[in-house]
């Protein structure tokens, strides 16, 4: 019984407290939908217990360079005993025709990658790290790249 609250104890330990110091930030990588792979950027701001939002950017990969650029808002939040984040999608800020906002459901590794399932047609994965600046959120709004992606 001993080690295994001992167990639980480091296991608390070793967890994010809360999204501010477990997911906030920007986090840059890539996602699959039906237009295929695609850069992104994620920057999340916590906004008090484990309820998040985020800004979610995408452009062209360098091995997809067609794919246009947009972003949108998202909602959602970090649970942090379990290390998990669920993001929905809230409002356009720069769509790009045809397109439609989707949904991430992630968990952050150990190794301090975010990764997991994009909901949304012809959607797969995402996975992200963080980015080594702090994103510009007006430059989606402007249609310039939130950070060099590629």
């Amino acid at each position: 019984m001993i080690r295994w609250l001992a167990a639980l104890f480091l296991l608390l330990l070793a967890a994010p407290a809360s999204a501010e110091d477990g997911v906030a930030g920007t986090w840059a990588g890539h996602y699959t939908c039906a237009q295929g792979n695609t850069a992104m950027a994620l920057t999340i701001t916590p906004q008090g217990g484990s309820r998040v939002t985020a800004l979610f950017h995408f452009e062209a990969a360098a091995d997809n360079p067609e794919v246009p650029t947009g972003c949108y808002e998202m909602v959602g939040d970090y649970d942090a005993l379990r290390a998990r984040l669920r993001l929905s999608p809230w409002r356009w800020l720069m769509r790009p025709p045809f397109y439609v906002m989707v949904a991430l459901d992630g968990r952050l590794a150990p190794d301090g990658t975010l990764a997991g399932e994009v909901r949304g047609p012809g959607c797969t994965s995402f996975a992200v790290t963080r980015a080594a600046r702090p994103a510009d959120p007006e430059a989606c709004r402007r249609g310039g790249p939130l950070l060099s992606l590629r």
